[in-house]
C-alpha cells in the first residue's frame, strides 16, 4: 500500500505540462480527507489533475458509469535513472463508499483507498481551494 502512495507523491513530481488548461472547470475533487493528496475533475471532458505537492495533468479519464478512469504510461526521473511508470487511476464516485483504485503494472497490483468527495469547486470548499492554489509540477 505504501507503494502506491509514494507512487503517486512522485509521479506527481515527475513532469510539468499544461497543468491548468480547464482547471478551472473541474466540478469535483476525490482525495484523502486527511491531505491534498487526491485528483480534479471535469466530468465533461474526462480532464483530470492530480493534486498534491503539486499539480500533475493526467490522461482523460473514461466514465465507465459510477467511476471515471485515467491510465497514464510515461518514462520518469528517479534519481539519476529513468524508469516507465504505468499507472492506472480508478475514481469511484459512489456517494456511499468513494474510493480511489491504483493499479501500477508491475507493482503489485491495484491498491484501493477510501476517499472524500467535494463538489464546492466555485468557492470554499477544497475542489475550489485547490483550484486557486495548486502550483504546476516541476519535471
Amino acid at each position: 500500500m505504501k507503494w502506491a502512495m509514494t507512487g503517486l507523491a512522485v509521479f506527481a513530481v515527475a513532469q510539468t505540462g499544461a497543468a491548468y488548461a480547464g482547471l478551472q472547470n473541474s466540478d469535483l475533487w476525490i482525495g484523502f480527507s486527511d491531505s491534498d493528496n487526491g485528483f480534479l475533475l471535469d466530468e465533461d471532458t474526462g480532464d483530470v489533475w492530480m493534486t498534491g505537492p503539486c499539480l500533475k495533468t493526467l490522461e482523460p479519464a473514461i466514465n465507465t458509469g459510477s467511476s471515471w478512469v485515467s491510465h497514464t504510461v510515461e518514462l520518469v526521473s528517479i534519481g539519476r535513472a529513468m524508469a516507465t511508470l504505468d499507472q492506472r487511476f480508478e475514481l469511484v464516485l459512489n456517494p456511499a463508499a468513494p474510493r480511489i483504485v491504483v493499479t501500477s503494472n508491475g507493482r503489485g497490483g491495484s491498491q484501493s483507498f477510501s476517499a472524500s468527495i467535494d463538489r464546492n469547486c466555485e468557492s470554499g470548499g477544497q475542489c475550489a481551494r485547490l483550484i486557486e492554489t495548486q502550483q504546476a509540477c516541476q519535471g
